[in-house]
């Protein structure tokens, strides 16, 4: 059994197509990647908590105060990410992200929890997770597979505007885990959770977490466990609330565009190939199903060159990382793709106009 579901998918199919809906230059139909406000519950509480001020780590971020208040509502997913990121340096805390997804039940998820953890089992809750995850969050994947006697629970973004991942990633993969926590109890652990991104921090409380095996700099960002959990009962298993938040949330994606523009995808793909060598134009347009052409042509529409747009990436991922005192010059220099560090120093230079080394003591 394979199952697996995009948010890029139209409102006419829920199938696995994974269609790019392409913005044209001048098009006002572009909407941004979202998330249901209902990930905001405990949000505020959890920032004031670890002494900040969750107002102004909300503001810095682009939202308001009191979202979950509708919880049904889409919000930027770039801004939630962001308030994230923000509240990590507010807090001082390094694993926000970590901790709040670790503590993060699956009923703050809303509609697309309660219709999780209403399943008749585990398989149940899983399949409707996957089905209906382009209406929880937008421009995202959540993928399910199974090899053998183990399981894999994906998770993806699309969308290349967010280039801090760890964060959402982290807290992503927590709540996930919480909802398979749901089924098998307080007491079960995850065999192995994978993350994307390498450690950019101290790793022991990822391990804490999780209490499992903890990988970084993987392909994907994924939790394995073992393929008997399937048929575990759900403990709060009720058919009328199960067919309750289906409905609702059918009725929400019908009233919800799914659109991601071309350079918004290809950015994202960039992301995850240039710690292997490189993103060519080529591998590129393999992964989001096109030819060559089309792709230079279809992103020209948007104002962009394929080379502009690695460069745009490279840049904002070379700020990101260069926060990171764990990851040397050079590290930072291969993650983004370059062979030498004196490639990486000399492009460096002509954004910022100060090496990297300086730029991060300014920092």
């Amino acid at each position: 059994m394979s199952l697996s579901s995009s948010n890029l998918q139209n409102n006419n199919s829920h199938g696995l197509a994974e269609k790019v809906c392409r913005a044209r230059s001048g098009s006002s139909s572009l909407v941004g990647s979202g998330v249901l406000a209902s990930v905001t519950v405990g949000l505020e509480d959890f920032i004031d908590s670890q002494g900040a001020s969750s107002a102004s780590v909300l503001s810095r971020a682009g939202l308001d105060s009191g979202l979950y208040n509708q919880p049904n509502r889409h919000i930027s997913l770039k801004h939630y990410c962001g308030s994230i990121h923000e509240a990590a340096r507010a807090t001082g805390n390094e694993h926000f992200g970590l901790w709040f997804g670790n503590q993060f039940q699956p009923e703050g998820l809303g509609l697309y929890g309660y219709h999780a953890i209403s399943a008749p089992t585990l398989k149940d809750a899983i399949a409707g997770m996957v089905q209906n995850f382009h209406v929880f969050q937008r421009n995202s994947l959540l993928t399910f597979d199974q090899q053998d006697d183990l399981c894999f629970l994906e998770y993806k973004l699309l969308d290349g505007e967010i280039m801090d991942r760890r964060q959402d990633a982290e807290l992503t993969v927590g709540m996930f885990a919480n909802v398979l926590k749901r089924g098998m109890g307080q007491h079960w652990n995850p065999l192995e959770v994978h993350f994307q991104h390498p450690a950019l921090v101290q790793r022991s409380p990822h391990r804490d977490a999780f209490q499992c095996d903890i990988r970084f700099n993987e392909q994907r960002n994924v939790i394995v466990f073992k393929r008997q959990c399937l048929e575990q009962p759900m403990p709060n298993a009720n058919s009328m609330l199960h067919n309750i938040a289906l409905g609702s949330m059918l009725e929400l994606a019908s009233k919800q565009p799914q659109i991601l523009s071309l350079s918004q995808r290809v950015k994202s793909e960039v992301i995850e190939l240039l710690a292997d060598g490189g993103a060519t134009i080529d591998e590129v347009a393999g992964r989001v199903l096109l030819s060559r052409r089309s792709l230079q042509r279809q992103l020209a529409l948007e104002g962009y060159s394929f080379s502009s747009l690695v460069e745009e990436v490279r840049e904002a991922l070379a700020e990101y990382y260069l926060q990171y005192d764990q990851l040397s010059i050079s590290e930072v220099a291969f993650r983004l793709g370059y062979s030498e560090i004196s490639a990486f120093t000399r492009a460096f230079v002509r954004w910022k106009k100060l090496n990297p080394s300086d730029w991060r003591r300014l920092q």
